[in-house]
């Protein structure tokens, strides 16, 4: 399966959904320049508009969670993700939360976010991001060309393949976890489970604070 990355000969599209004129222009601008077409929207209703136009194709997302008509929370942002992923369910998404949001970037994983950044993302961070899910992309075209199913999302890791879900989930609980410095309390509160929800986290991703 040939898995290179060439966003310009594949003609990868993205779609910015951001409210920020500014903070959109940039963007759209640092996608161009790594070779991806980009379409963009201000608000909900116009990223729904794009999205329901037959004559529209997009493969990736960069949503930014804070939306009118309540910029400052995720309200909005988390129902077009929904929305946007029933409209087109092979769409890869990656969703923009400000750095003190975990428990949003947890919630939006589980709503089917295909990856998160936390804001504000670095070129560097973006282009990896992105990197990600066109080799994705990539993966389900060949298995469709193949004439077969399309696979449950899987992303490869130092041992072996696991749902890129619970990859994404699995970075975030130990981020967060060492930002507490293993606080579980506040580390909880942080990503918005209880204590007994991320003792499962770390039981089942194996983490374990290192010794002194």
């Amino acid at each position: 399966m040939n898995t290179s990355l060439d966003p310009v000969r594949e003609k990868i599209v993205v779609l910015i959904v951001e409210d920020d004129a500014s903070l959109r222009d940039w963007l759209s601008g640092s996608l161009e320049d790594m070779g991806y077409n980009v379409s963009a929207a201000g608000s909900p209703d116009e990223a729904l508009v794009l999205a329901r136009r037959a004559q529209v194709s997009f493969d990736l997302a960069l949503l930014d969670l804070g939306l009118p008509p309540h910029p400052n929370e995720p309200t909005a942002g988390l129902e077009l993700l929904r929305l946007l992923i029933l409209e087109r369910p092979a769409l890869k998404a990656i969703v923009l939360t400000g750095q003190d949001e975990p428990s949003i970037a947890l919630k939006a994983i589980g709503m089917g976010a295909f990856d998160f950044l936390n804001k504000p993302a670095s070129n560097q961070r973006l282009r990896e991001a992105l990197d990600r899910a066109v080799l994705f992309l990539q993966a389900e075209r060949q298995l469709s060309n193949d004439g077969q199913a399309r696979m449950t999302l899987t992303a490869p890791i130092s041992e072996g393949v696991r749902e890129f879900g619970e990859a994404a989930q699995e970075r975030l609980v130990r981020s967060v976890l060492a930002d507490s410095q293993f606080n579980v309390a506040q580390a909880a509160r942080k990503l918005g489970v209880t204590r007994e929800h991320l003792y499962y986290f770390m039981k089942k991703f194996g983490i374990e604070r290192a010794l002194p």
